[in-house]
């Protein structure tokens, strides 16, 4: 028997039977940048108004720029495209650092990024990363990583196992670190209601943070600023549709948590880091320009309208627009 974060963790990242080996591009959900090129030049936009504090501190020497999580590399392409179309100075003392656990993906992610004539180094984890000064960025990683899983049974908060049949059965926190949450939520959770605990994504935030010398670290993803005792159940997606099975058939669809930003805050205090900014992903988007790229996808044919219905999506309210947040920290003098 497992936990479920273990389960969650085999059933996303097996190098074989895993969720994001086999995944579809689009076939299940869509990312921001696999939507539209937009999404990384807006990005791109605002990574280089921190990249310039970060420089002004530090007028000589290298900047870093490192995408965690970067896929196949769709989104750190059109963030060098952007920073070699717009920011042309800043991207000269830019050096591209790409992390991603599956190696297929890293392989290809830093051949499309070489064909930009930008220097690359590549790793399968955050903790390889040299101390740097510059900017970290993620987009959609936080919410795939594996969750511990409570559930309110018999009067009490356990966690929720995985058995070798793929039932579910709880028992006891299997971590101290869990003990806090489920006293937390004791007197919110009714019977049967589970709760994600998302220790993974405060580690990860810590190890980041580690690796930062001076400069910010970006989180956009979707969740928000859980309030005390807030419920927050894990979900499955498949063929664009939420499922509530999480433990059938374990590989064949996406299994996720909404990030809880409220608890990342507080990790990146702990670990040095200060708030610089927390807004929806329309919020970041418009101050942007978004809206200009809308207006620039002017016309009356078919590919204009579906051009334009994708740019909305990324700030619609029902669409990705509030849903998604963007969580910005800074260390040191920045």
């Amino acid at each position: 028997m497992r936990s479920f974060r273990d389960f969650m963790e085999s059933a996303l990242y097996d190098p074989e039977k895993g969720y994001y080996s086999v995944r579809e591009k689009a076939a299940d959900f869509y990312t921001a940048p696999e939507l539209h090129a937009a999404f990384g030049a807006v990005l791109a936009d605002r990574l280089a108004l921190l990249l310039e504090r970060v420089a002004a501190a530090r007028p000589e020497g290298t900047l870093s720029l490192v995408e965690a999580g970067c896929g196949d590399g769709t989104l750190a392409c059109q963030v060098a495209r952007r920073l070699r179309e717009k920011h042309r100075p800043l991207a000269s003392r830019v050096s591209f650092v790409l992390v991603e656990r599956g190696r297929k993906d890293l392989t290809t992610a830093v051949r499309r990024l070489t064909a930009f004539g930008v220097p690359v180094t590549a790793h399968t984890g955050v903790a390889e990363i040299a101390p740097f000064s510059g900017a970290l960025y993620s987009n959609e990683l936080l919410d795939a990583l594996p969750v511990h899983l409570l559930e309110a049974r018999g009067g009490r908060v356990q966690e929720v196992f995985v058995d070798d049949s793929g039932q579910e059965v709880c028992g006891p926190p299997s971590r101290p670190e869990l003990s806090a949450p489920a006293a937390a939520m004791a007197a919110s959770l009714r019977e049967g209601e589970r709760h994600a605990v998302g220790l993974e994504a405060r580690a990860w935030l810590a190890a980041a943070a580690c690796r930062v010398e001076e400069g910010f670290i970006l989180s956009i993803d979707y969740g928000k600023r859980f309030a005390p005792g807030a419920a927050n159940p894990p979900r499955a997606f498949r063929r664009h549709a939420v499922e509530t099975e999480l433990t059938r058939e374990p590989g064949a669809r996406d299994l996720t948590a909404s990030v809880d930003f409220e608890a990342l805050i507080a990790a990146g205090a702990d670990a040095g880091l200060d708030l610089e900014s927390y807004e929806s992903l329309s919020q970041f988007l418009i101050q942007g320009g978004l809206l200009d790229w809308i207006k620039g996808a002017a016309g009356d044919d078919s590919a204009a309208y579906r051009e334009r219905a994708k740019l909305k999506t990324l700030i619609h309210p029902d669409g990705m627009g509030e849903v998604f947040k963007v969580l910005i920290q800074r260390k040191a003098k920045c």
